[in-house]
């Protein structure tokens, strides 16, 4: 083939070129390589079903294999159905665990269409409560802001500021409405402990009256009475 085109451009060039001219001719001409078969099983021996089975599928009856030698034989059949008994549940099986579920849906929907009802039934008593909360917590706030008040006119401190006395604001009336504070919370705790200490001396004595007032273990009401009198 490198010839006759060597001779048609030698042709066309012009005469001074052709001596010049040189067609390069490959030193190795090319040869495809042999055309390799994968290595398997010969169509008319199918040893290994899976194989065959494969083969029949893509050649049809072209791959010489019998389509009853794929067929699964009572053995295989057998194992199959037992992996699909261990591995797959039944209808009735499947048809009970989808009636456990929807009984489990039906029961928490049931809970929670009860736990809203209680919610709502209680809603009044919780503004209710939430309304006096608040309040008490404005009520305490405004006997804190009148005891401040009359701790401050105690210390000298309440209306506008007098000649002589600290502003509100300074750190000797800040300091002095700390000591007062202190003071009356001292006070305050001193009061609660005698009430407590009332309280326990008065069960005390209630203690003791009806322990005296019980017959002695082992005498009889006659020989209680008897002593009493």
């Amino acid at each position: 083939m490198a010839a006759p085109l060597g001779r048609a451009l030698a042709a066309a060039a012009p005469s001074r070129a052709r001596a010049s001219l040189a067609i390069a001719v490959p030193a190795r001409p090319y040869r495809a390589a042999p055309l390799q078969r994968r290595r398997g099983l010969a169509p008319a021996d199918p040893a290994d079903l899976r194989a065959a089975a494969r083969r029949f599928g893509r050649l049809g009856e072209a791959a010489g294999v019998p389509a009853w030698r794929l067929w699964p034989d009572p053995e295989r059949l057998r194992a199959a159905e037992a992996e699909e008994r261990e591995w797959e549940r039944s209808l009735p099986e499947m048809e009970a665990a989808l009636d456990r579920r929807e009984r489990e849906e039906a029961r928490r929907r049931e809970e929670r269409q009860q736990l809203v009802a209680r919610s709502l039934a209680a809603m009044p008593a919780r503004v209710l409560a939430w309304r006096q909360e608040r309040a008490q917590v404005r009520e305490r706030a405004q006997q804190e802001a009148e005891r401040r008040q009359r701790l401050l006119a105690e210390a000298g401190l309440g209306g506008a500021p007098r000649p002589g006395t600290p502003a509100r604001g300074s750190p000797q009336a800040q300091a002095l409405l700390q000591d007062l504070e202190r003071q009356q919370r001292r006070e305050e705790k001193r009061r609660r402990r005698q009430e407590r200490e009332e309280a326990a001396r008065s069960a005390m004595a209630a203690a003791e009256a009806a322990a005296a007032s019980r017959p002695p273990p082992g005498a009889t009401p006659q020989s209680a009475g008897t002593v009493s009198s």
